[in-house]
C-alpha cells in the first residue's frame, strides 16, 4: 500500500479533489451517543480474496478525519490482522496489495471504534468509493445508497488515453466506472441479503471542472430491523465486462427517534 498521501492523492485514481466532496454518513444527532472513550478499542478480522482465500501480507490502514493514518499493519499468512487504537470514530478502512498493479482497494467508512469490532476486507480490481446511505423520510421504506465505482482495467485504459496520470487530472470528465445492473450488484444490510430495487447511473462533481460517475441504488428495508447502535451496509460489486470484483463497507448510525403517544382508542357506540 503506498502512503497516504500517494493513495488516497488519486482520490478515484484520476487526481480529481474528491476529499472536498466525500460522501460519509456522519453519527446522526437523534442517533447513538458517543460513548466516552474506554480508552482503547480493537479491529481485528480476516482479509481474503472472492474465492476465500486468505490474502497474506495486505496493508490494512485504519484513517482519521483527515485521511492521515491512525493505525496501520499487514495480514499475516492466513489473512488476519488486529489493530488495537483509541477508542472513537474513524473515517474509514483501508485494504489492500498490489496497489494499482493488480488490484485495487476495500474501504469501510465511518468506522465506529469502540470494543470488539470485526471487518473482514475482500478486494480485487474494482474499488468502491464515498459509500454512502440514508433512507428518504416520508417515503418508500428503504435506502438509497450512494458509491463511485472505480475499475482497474478502466482507469488504466484512462491513463492511456490522456498520455499519462498527470494529464488524467486535466480532463473535464473521467470514465472509469463499469456498467452495472441490479444483478451486478449485490446488498447485505446488517448481514440479510436485500433486492437491488433501482439502479441510477450519474455524475457526480470531483471539482469545479470535472465529473465521473457514480451509482445512486434503492433497496427495501431488511426484514429483521436490528437494534444495535450501527447498521452496516455491505456492497458488493462484480463488472460483467471484465470479471472485475469490489466490495465496501458502511457503518450507518441508527437513529433513535422520540416515539410519541399511541393514538387514542375510539370510544364504542
Amino acid at each position: 500500500m503506498k502512503t497516504t498521501s500517494s493513495r488516497i492523492g488519486m482520490i478515484g485514481l484520476a487526481g480529481v479533489m474528491l476529499l472536498g466532496v466525500l460522501l460519509v454518513v456522519p453519527a446522526a444527532a437523534d442517533g447513538p451517543q458517543t460513548p466516552a472513550p474506554a480508552s482503547r478499542a480493537r479491529i481485528f478480522g480476516h482479509v481474503r480474496d472472492f474465492n476465500g482465500k486468505p490474502i497474506e501480507g495486505a496493508d490494512i490502514e485504519l484513517k482519521a478525519a483527515r485521511f492521515e493514518n491512525a493505525a496501520a499493519t499487514r495480514s499475516a499468512a492466513d489473512g488476519s490482522y488486529s489493530l488495537t487504537v483509541e477508542a472513537g470514530m474513524y473515517i474509514a478502512l483501508a485494504a489492500v496489495k498490489d496497489y494499482q498493479v493488480s488490484k485495487l482497494e476495500y474501504w469501510a467508512w465511518n468506522v465506529p471504534a469502540f470494543g470488539e469490532v470485526e471487518i473482514d476486507p475482500r478486494f480485487d480490481r474494482l474499488e468502491v468509493y464515498g459509500l454512502n446511505a440514508w433512507r428518504p423520510q416520508g417515503g418508500f421504506p428503504s435506502y438509497q445508497i450512494y458509491f463511485r465505482p472505480m475499475s482497474l482495467t478502466m482507469t488504466i485504459a484512462a491513463v492511456t488515453k490522456a498520455g499519462g496520470m498527470d494529464k488524467l487530472g486535466g480532463l473535464s470528465f473521467i470514465d472509469i466506472a463499469p456498467d452495472l445492473k441490479a444483478k451486478d450488484i449485490a446488498v447485505k444490510i446488517d448481514g440479510e441479503s436485500v433486492e437491488v430495487l433501482r439502479v441510477n447511473k450519474v455524475q457526480e462533481a470531483g471539482s469545479p471542472t470535472q465529473a465521473l460517475y457514480g451509482f445512486l441504488i434503492q433497496t427495501p428495508l431488511p426484514k429483521v430491523q436490528g437494534n444495535g447502535d450501527w447498521i452496516t451496509i455491505d456492497v458488493t460489486l462484480s463488472d460483467p465486462a471484465t470479471g472485475e470484483k469490489g466490495e465496501g463497507r458502511l457503518y450507518l448510525a441508527r437513529p433513535r427517534y422520540i416515539r410519541g403517544a399511541a393514538p387514542a382508542a375510539k370510544s364504542p357506540r
